[in-house]
């Protein structure tokens, strides 16, 4: 398969517990399931491990507090699919916002 040179962006947060985010409050310190989730799906994406990623039910209650709905979760899956053999993931962005927020940025390539 060749490959054509293009852009794709996929637009959302890996975890995104809107019920359980720090509105108007202080949060000095993320859940720890959210970091946690953003931590392994990381080691999934470096690794080439996507089955997990996409069947995230199965990952157990830090998957499932971190993805309450996949509309936000599913861009990433699109973004990871463009990697082909030999290709380099990277994360310019880290971090988890307002408690329950995955910042992470995947740049493939």
């Amino acid at each position: 398969m060749t490959r054509k040179l293009g852009l794709v962006v996929g637009s959302g947060n890996l975890a995104h517990n809107l019920h359980a985010y720090a509105w108007g409050r202080h949060m000095p310190d993320p859940y720890d399931w959210a970091v946690h989730f953003e931590r392994d799906a990381k080691q999934m994406m470096v690794a080439g491990e996507y089955k997990p990623l996409i069947e995230y039910e199965k990952l157990g209650p830090e998957a499932l507090l971190s993805i309450p709905t996949p509309d936000h979760y599913l861009p990433m899956l699109y973004v990871v699919a463009t990697r082909q053999q030999g290709e380099i993931i990277t994360f310019p962005i880290e971090g988890v916002d307002g408690g329950s927020i995955s910042m992470l940025t995947v740049q493939v390539g």
